[in-house]
């Protein structure tokens, strides 16, 4: 049965991503194993040296030593960096009041994210999704002028807790983007470092002392790391270069990683956070965040997870603009616009959500969602204050995000809970 007609519909209907550039403490490294001790037992005493009848040095000639294989730092390969790091990165959800759209962050404590200033101004609501879970997050500190922000995660989190580098990395350092461009899976570009000290402008403000990479970002990458390949963050991802509004191939730019560092340390022993932006009209007091899981093995589940995570963020917050930019323009017009379509959500929000099955191929898929609602019972289905839904959601893919293009309900009415 379509929901559209439907007042609890139009909760449960309520998904997508907009994507974002201006547009997770430390753990060692582990790296080469030590040299076996080769000093002299104290017992025996060491051997006279050999002398060296046909030469002579004075100290500033003394010849180098060549490093031998046992004090060499020894490369870790990509792939055994990514094994190593990718559970510290995390993708944001974002929620203002008129939209919303994803980034990335990664953790530097164990519930300590870094991120681009510009992914959380005037946030109203901030998921960050690591793996297949999600997890509430609110802004500790934001310095515009360097574009860097830091937040804490409601609960700690499980995942790879990044080092920065004490230094900037010379030019013609190898190095590697992480992130979720475009709002896709985890993907790592690798480039180099084409220049430092570099400067860029933003609207009306200039970031300088930036690290230039030729690593390929796109929107969506904003505050991921910029990780040499000892996976070591030598820098914050804040932006890519335009040119009277056209993009330049091959030229980023990231905050250097002494610089973020600094800003981390200065934050992360405040207590009282950032709040969180008001849209005026939320459903119920704290009903901002809720848990969303994703439990289907679809290589596009998560990225569905992320669309309805936005949408139902959206519902939960009061940011009926943004929930509603989350359906396809057809399933607008059949609503007619925001206005119309909220007013029959009444109480109604979001407490938690599973994806538990998607089918399909190519830009039209379904996906089916085990979710539990909230709302008072003159809003509710038989009075009910509490509802689990079993909802089909028909997703379509319009080039650049997943969008709700409508609803069904082939499992029954919703439940009390």
């Amino acid at each position: 049965m379509s929901t559209k007609r439907s007042p609890i519909g139009r909760c449960a209907i309520a998904a997508v991503m907009s994507l974002c550039i201006s547009t997770t403490g430390c753990t060692n490294l582990p790296g080469p194993p030590p040299p076996p001790d080769s000093s002299p037992s104290l017992s025996t005493p060491a051997p006279a040296p050999t002398p060296v009848p046909s030469q002579s040095t004075t100290p500033s000639e003394s010849p180098a030593q060549s490093p031998t294989a046992s004090t060499e730092a020894v490369p870790k390969s990509w792939p055994e960096v990514v094994t190593q790091v990718q559970s510290g990165v995390g993708q944001f959800s974002v929620t203002t009041c008129e939209n919303s759209f994803t980034g990335t962050g990664f953790l530097v404590g164990p519930d300590l994210v870094v991120t681009a200033a510009h992914m959380v101004r005037d946030a109203s609501a901030i998921s960050i999704s690591f793996g297949r879970t999600s997890v509430n997050a609110t802004t500790l500190g934001v310095n515009e002028l360097a574009d860097l922000a830091l937040v804490r995660t409601e609960t700690p989190v499980q995942g790879h807790q990044f080092q920065f580098r004490t230094t900037a990395p010379p030019i013609g350092t190898d190095v590697a983007a992480l992130g979720f461009p475009l709002g896709r899976p985890f993907t790592l570009t690798r480039g180099t470092v084409s220049a430092l000290n570099a400067e860029q402008k933003i609207g009306n403000r200039i970031l300088s002392n930036l690290i230039q990479t030729d690593a390929a970002i796109n929107h969506g990458n904003s505050g991921g790391p910029l990780i040499t390949q000892d996976g070591e963050v030598s820098g914050v991802v804040v932006t890519i270069e335009f040119d009277q509004d056209v993009r330049a191939e091959g030229i980023a730019y990231a905050v250097t990683a002494p610089r973020a560092a600094a800003a981390v340390q200065e934050w992360e022993a405040r207590s009282v956070p950032v709040r969180l932006k008001e849209c005026g009209n939320a459903p119920a007091p704290g009903s901002g965040f809720f848990p969303l899981t994703v439990l289907a093995s679809h290589d596009q589940a998560r990225n569905i997870g992320q669309s309805l995570l936005l949408h139902g963020q959206g519902i939960n917050q009061g940011a009926y603009p943004a929930a509603f930019k989350q359906f396809t323009p057809e399933l607008q017009a059949s609503f007619g616009d925001s206005v119309a379509w909220s007013a029959e959500l009444g109480s109604s929000y979001w407490r938690k959500a599973e994806i538990v099955d998607v089918t399909g191929s190519g830009d039209t898929l379904s996906a089916d969602v085990n979710l539990q609602t909230s709302q008072d019972a003159a809003h509710g289905r038989n009075g009910q204050t509490c509802s689990s839904w079993k909802i089909r959601y028909a997703m379509h893919w319009n080039g650049s995000a997943w969008l709700i293009a409508g609803t069904s309900l082939p499992f029954g009415e919703p439940t009390a809970c």
